[in-house]
């Protein structure tokens, strides 16, 4: 017991003032709120004689009173913490309304609550700030009507205790408005290093039980538009961790009623509470609170202590603005989840559209390939032949270059056909064409089908004596095949015929008249007797100039 100034003996008034003067003096000392108080509650007790005093806060959001500090010469079931709801004994009444109490003998009052064994009496006032019940002081003695005279005394320390704890309590809220934002900025911190919604809730809870020295706690998410409650984050050694990640019963628990009511629940006592569903032994309070964004409910957060202490009002009122924050958290983890979900989407539709329009692009190559394919032969066609003409024609133009073109058709072609059967001519028609493919010897030279079993090779920047050459080239080729064509008039293999037409094409000059150029010499080997290469010299008249 801490040891308190000698007081005057002089007389009742000068030891009450003096006891008044001391109260203040430890109003002023470095101590915490509960030191300050410890040693109001010991010179109280030194001064009055009696064996028993106490100071009880009292809670007006859950109508409870609890022990702060007490002084006591015999052995009492009351200790720092201690708690019961209003109305219940002296102090709970007195914490209810207000109105001092003193009891010359406890044995005739009803609401008496024994504690200290053998008490005979009590005085009881209210520490009253700005009109409200703040706190309770209570003295017991074993003697009867020990208090007789004390009540104005002990409500004028109640006047003091009453400055003592309002100004502890706005230095706390100082501090409280320090540690809030601290803990908000942490919680952000964490929240936004986390990579997924799951883990943002995960690690929201972890951190509260760790800031609060919690049992369990739990985040339960509801989903308004399809009416459940997941529970989707939890820590703690409760039974019921094996549900995390399933949706909680609607009508279960405290939880339940928080959610129906839309309102914060604070069970000091779980023992007392009709709804609650013991998940942990150790769980003695329960405290859950709805988590809102801009009014609409995101989910509510249960937290669970061993001791009712862990949610006083000072934490309780941290809790309330730290969910604020989680509310947030939670809105722009769930915000930054769609997002990245959406993000995901557009990427595997763009991947996929990517994909489509390469499978597009090489459908086209390949349809645009094929539609410059001849069908049977493979090789091009005359569409092909007609647009390869063109670029050449006019990159010879641009150019000066020569352009020469080798018209082939196969000798008697009609009489093999009829001799030896549609599916040998083409068989036939096939054979020759890759003949003539295999034997060109430049990339940029092109032979296509030009119709029927006539060909056509288009050679870029030849001169004429290189196209005869080319012309002799291909007809070997076609010859080494020996193919035999008894129905022909050239000989007893299958046998082509070739004209050759050169140009350096002018401004006034027709692809056209090229092309009648080419077919000129073509008729001049077969009037020459077939299977042969034939040119259309430029000191020949042109067709057109005939």
């Amino acid at each position: 017991m801490a040891t308190i100034d000698p007081i005057s003996t002089n007389t009742a008034g000068e030891r009450q003032l003096a006891l008044i003067h001391h109260v203040a003096r430890i109003a002023t000392q470095s101590l915490p709120l509960r030191g300050k108080l410890q040693r109001i509650v010991e010179a109280l007790k030194e001064h009055i004689g009696c064996e028993f005093v106490a100071c009880a806060y009292t809670d007006l959001q859950v109508s409870r009173f609890t022990c702060e500090a007490l002084a006591s010469d015999l052995p009492t079931d009351i200790h720092v913490g201690y708690n019961r709801e209003f109305g219940s004994g002296v102090v709970g009444q007195v914490a209810g309304d207000g109105q001092a109490m003193n009891i010359a003998d406890v044995s005739f009052h009803a609401n008496y609550v024994e504690t200290l064994p053998g008490t005979r009496s009590e005085l009881c006032v209210a520490v009253r700030h700005d009109g409200a019940v703040m706190a309770v002081l209570n003295c017991e003695s074993v003697q009867l009507d020990a208090f007789n005279g004390l009540t104005d005394l002990l409500e004028t320390v109640a006047e003091q205790v009453a400055g003592v704890i309002a100004s502890a309590r706005l230095n706390e809220e100082q501090h409280r408005r320090v540690e809030l934002l601290g803990m908000t900025s942490e919680l952000s911190r964490l929240a936004l290093e986390a990579d997924s919604l799951n883990e943002c809730l995960q690690r929201i809870v972890e951190f509260v039980r760790a800031r609060f020295d919690l049992v369990n706690c739990a985040l339960l998410a509801f989903d308004a538009e399809k009416e459940t409650l997941r529970l989707s984050a939890l820590i703690g050694q409760t039974v019921f961790a094996p549900r995390c990640g399933q949706d909680w019963p609607l009508g279960l628990g405290v939880i339940a009623r928080a959610l129906r009511t839309g309102e914060p629940q604070l069970i000091p006592d779980v023992s007392t509470d009709p709804d609650y569903v013991m998940g942990d032994p150790a769980v003695a309070a329960e405290f859950v609170l709805p988590i809102r964004f801009h009014g609409a409910l995101l989910g509510l957060l249960n937290l669970e202590a061993s001791h009712a202490d862990r949610f006083n009002e000072s934490n309780r009122l941290i809790l309330l603005a730290l969910t604020e924050q989680v509310a947030g958290t939670i809105h722009l983890a769930s915000t930054n989840q769609r997002l990245r979900e959406i993000n995901r989407l557009v990427e595997e539709k763009s991947a996929a559209l990517l994909q489509a329009n390469a499978r597009l692009r090489e459908m086209n190559t390949q349809l645009e390939r094929l539609s410059h394919l001849d069908g049977l032969t493979g090789i091009a066609n005359r569409r092909r032949f007609d647009e390869a003409l063109r670029l050449e024609w006019l990159r010879a133009q641009r150019h000066r270059h020569t352009l020469c073109l080798l018209m082939i058709d196969i000798d008697d072609f009609k009489a093999y056909n009829d001799g030896y059967g549609h599916l040998a001519g083409d068989d036939a028609l096939r054979r020759v064409a890759a003949a003539l493919a295999a034997a060109l010897q430049r990339s940029e030279d092109l032979i296509a089908r030009y119709g029927g079993e006539e060909f056509a090779v288009l050679l870029p920047e030849t001169s004429l004596d290189d196209a005869e050459r080319c012309g002799w080239h291909l007809h070997s080729a076609v010859g080494s095949l020996c193919l035999p064509h008894r129905y022909s008039r050239a000989g007893s293999y299958l046998s082509i015929s070739i004209g050759v037409a050169t140009i350096t094409p002018q401004d006034s000059d027709r692809t056209a008249d090229f092309i009648d150029c080419a077919d000129r010499g073509l008729y001049q080997a077969k009037q020459r007797g077939r299977n042969r290469v034939e040119l259309w010299k430029p000191t020949s008249p042109a067709p057109w100039q005939e």
